[in-house]
């Protein structure tokens, strides 16, 4: 009599379905980019990065134990160890460097770097991917978070005191907006996540196929020029045009790559023209005599720790602004402030990093062309967003900071999953 009821409850224990973690990833997925991207800089003085912080962490965690149980070991140990070894290896040597450098304590500058650690976005994803999870959820979410972090923008624009935070003695607040006299005050935005959206919305409006995918493309590339409208960078927007109109006629297929290198040469002749023209207008903006200044004193500085540079400052002992002067901050001078604090091997990673990304997604995004006969719009549009870092490289390393390690580490992992064919 106890056989059946015993039979009963095994039979319904072995047809039951295992845990659904999928909205819980996808939950990590939105937090971690859309705090990376600082959608939460407006409020609690950005206390939210620190929660997309723990979600890139979470979702690499969970992604390495899933793929441990379904990859090869070789794949597993590829997006796990290289990973670590060059994320926690980029906090660990700039903090050892200022300690070396300046003294204090390592575990703050530690810290103090730890943006660096929104990087495992991208291996969480990649894993996650290859464990089970569909790729087309994962691209909705990343959507879903772009068009998020351009509402947040106009929500805090229209409600917040933009003329009192400004005037804020509270520097976190202060430094929410910017101020010129023929732009007025503006808000700072989630810049790389609006450039990504208006060029993945660009190419969603020209593919749209029916009435409804043509009016959410059109919207969301409206409220993309209406924020670039308040913004107004005109050098960025600049950028961005000059890599679309490149794209048909060097990036779009390898047989145009014989064109680049015919023209190579004039690229090369033009280069110091291009750069004097960036530079009079990066030093001939607003604080541009102060940003002067701040090039000089990085010259002399930078022998002085030339191979590791200054390293990682933090708010609990020396500063950049204590060692150097009250108006030096490396983040505001380009490529010469990374070189100083990271020295030549840092500058040298970055720009390694830079172009093996930019070329993962060039490799990915003529794939997906050659096998579906029309352009990805999330994939063509980080790609031609980091085409147009590209171009303001020296004035702009954007991949240094948060918003740039979280969508460029997105971008790569998504670009490894397509070459892989991934859907």
């Amino acid at each position: 009599m106890l056989v059946q009821p015993l039979q009963g409850i095994d039979s319904k224990a072995r047809q039951s379905s295992p845990l659904n973690i999928q909205p819980l990833v996808c939950a990590l997925i939105f937090i971690a980019i859309f705090a990376g991207c600082q959608g939460g800089r407006y409020y609690l003085a950005n206390r939210l990065q620190e929660l997309g912080i723990a979600s890139a962490l979470g979702l690499f965690l969970l992604g390495t134990w899933r793929a441990l149980f379904q990859l090869d070991l070789r794949t597993w140990l590829a997006w796990f160890v290289r990973p670590v070894c060059l994320i926690l290896g980029i906090m660990v040597v700039s903090s050892l460097a200022f300690y070396l450098n300046y003294g204090g304590n390592p575990l703050y500058s530690f810290f103090s770097a730890r943006e660096f650690l929104l990087a495992f976005v991208g291996p969480g994803i990649f894993l996650l991917c290859r464990s089970g999870l569909p790729l087309s959820v994962a691209e909705r979410i990343i959507q879903f978070t772009l068009i998020a972090l351009m509402l947040n923008y106009l929500f805090f624009y229209f409600t917040l005191d933009l003329k009192s935070l400004f005037f804020s003695t509270d520097h976190t607040l202060s430094n929410l907006v910017t101020y010129d006299e023929w732009r007025g005050f503006r808000l700072k935005p989630p810049l790389f996540a609006i450039m990504v959206a208006l060029m993945a919305a660009l190419i969603s409006l020209g593919q749209a196929r029916g009435p409804l995918s043509w009016v959410i493309s059109c919207s969301i590339l409206a409220i993309a020029v209406y924020i670039w409208s308040i913004v107004m960078f005109r050098s960025t927007l600049a950028t961005m045009l000059f890599s679309i109109v490149l794209y048909p006629i060097f990036f779009s297929s390898k047989t145009r790559l014989p064109l680049m290198v015919v023209l190579c040469p004039l690229v090369i002749l033009l280069l110091p023209i291009g750069f004097q023209v960036m530079l009079d207008v990066f030093l001939g903006s607003d604080g541009g005599a102060i940003r002067s200044k701040a090039f000089g004193l990085a010259f002399q500085k930078i022998p002085m720790h030339p191979l590791f540079g200054a390293g990682e400052d933090n708010a609990y002992g020396a500063t950049y602004q204590d060692i150097v002067a009250p108006y030096f901050y490396p983040d505001d001078i380009g490529l010469v402030g990374t070189l100083y604090k990271y020295g030549v091997m840092g500058a040298a990673l970055y720009l390694f990093m830079h172009f093996k990304i930019w070329r993962r997604l060039w490799m990915a995004n003529m794939r997906h062309v050659e096998q579906n006969g029309r352009i990805h719009p999330l994939l063509w549009g980080i790609f031609m967003w980091l085409t147009a870092l590209a171009f303001n490289l020296v004035l702009n390393p954007g991949l240094a900071y948060a918003q740039g390690i979280t969508l460029a580490s997105t971008g790569f992992a998504l670009a490894s999953l397509h070459l892989l064919g991934r859907n």
